[in-house]
């Protein structure tokens, strides 16, 4: 069955709109930059859009070729009632991949994006070149969910917090503090996008079935299916940069740094201090930074000498 979320766009990310019909559903993204460039494959968290990247983009398409998806039952892509599972995410990003033609890929993810990229550099090591995880890596050992997240664990009661939210568009904004180190500390501009989009979430019924059912099964990946992934993830070579927040309320920090010793030689840990859980928004110079040091582009020395001061 398919089903299309309505979604307002950036006016600055208009021009890079796409929409690509795979097999099963629609998928909305951003295309911006060189074809002939480097390719950035941004994946984008939980409950959120291709719109978390919106201050990076514009600046990351100078030098690389960007491609943002909006992922299934998110944002403006189509997808099903229910199973958003890791799997599930992996096979139909591998799916938008393939569709596109994109030989060689840096995956940059944040949060359950970030699990997804991993999955997909086990899965397709010949296309992932490197991965850059923002907040988020797959669950190598148990870890039981927090007090606070059985209320949107719990069938039906989940449902009812959700819709719960839709009477105050304040108290549907305030659900996003504990994701940031200084909610109030984004820029007026950056505040405003997110009080709109925010409630635009909570009146959004695919999104929210999203949501919830990828919260859910996330909980069971923690929980049953963590020694798996333990397995996949020491067989997986591929360069990684494990990047977190001082800050970050949401991630397990412990698994992060597990991560980087299980993977010893092929990854690096960035922590960045003054952010939470959202470094890409509440950074975003930092960021952009980082990434033009880790993927090489011949366009990036090109870009700095066109714009130098000189």
């Amino acid at each position: 069955m398919k089903l299309h979320p309505t979604m307002d766009i950036p006016s600055h990310l208009v021009p890079y709109a796409r929409r690509v019909a795979l097999s099963h559903y629609d998928i909305f993204y951003y295309d911006a930059g060189s074809a002939t460039a480097p390719i950035l494959l941004l994946i984008h968290g939980l409950g959120d859009e291709a719109d978390t990247w919106r201050s990076i983009i514009p600046q990351l398409a100078r030098p690389y070729r960007v491609i943002a998806p909006d992922l299934p039952g998110f944002g403006r892509s189509s997808g099903p009632t229910k199973g958003y599972s890791l799997t599930f995410f992996a096979r139909t990003m591998a799916e938008f991949i393939g569709k596109l033609g994109l030989p060689s890929v840096t995956l940059v993810g944040h949060s359950l994006g970030a699990m997804i990229a991993q999955r997909l550099s086990i899965g397709l090591p010949g296309v992932v070149q490197q991965q850059i995880l923002i907040g988020g890596c797959l669950p190598i050992k148990r870890h039981f969910p927090r007090l606070e997240q059985w209320t949107l664990l719990l069938p039906g009661i989940g449902e009812l917090v959700l819709a719960g939210m839709q009477r105050s568009q304040e108290l549907a904004f305030l659900s996003l503090q504990p994701f940031y180190a200084n909610l109030y500390a984004l820029p007026a501009r950056e505040q405003r996008f997110l009080r709109r989009r925010v409630w635009a979430r909570i009146h959004h019924p695919i999104q929210r079935r999203a949501t919830l059912s990828a919260l859910r099964w996330l909980a069971i990946d923690a929980v049953f299916r963590c020694h798996r992934y333990l397995d996949l993830v020491n067989q997986c070579p591929t360069p990684t940069v494990l990047i977190a927040g001082e800050h970050d309320l949401i991630v397990d920090g412990e698994m992060i740094e597990a991560t980087e010793v299980l993977l010893e030689q092929h990854a690096l840990y960035i922590h960045l201090e003054r952010c939470g859980h959202m470094p890409h928004q509440e950074r975003p110079d930092q960021i952009v930074h980082l990434i033009a040091e880790l993927v090489p582009s011949p366009l990036h020395d090109e870009y700095q000498y066109l714009h130098s001061d000189s």
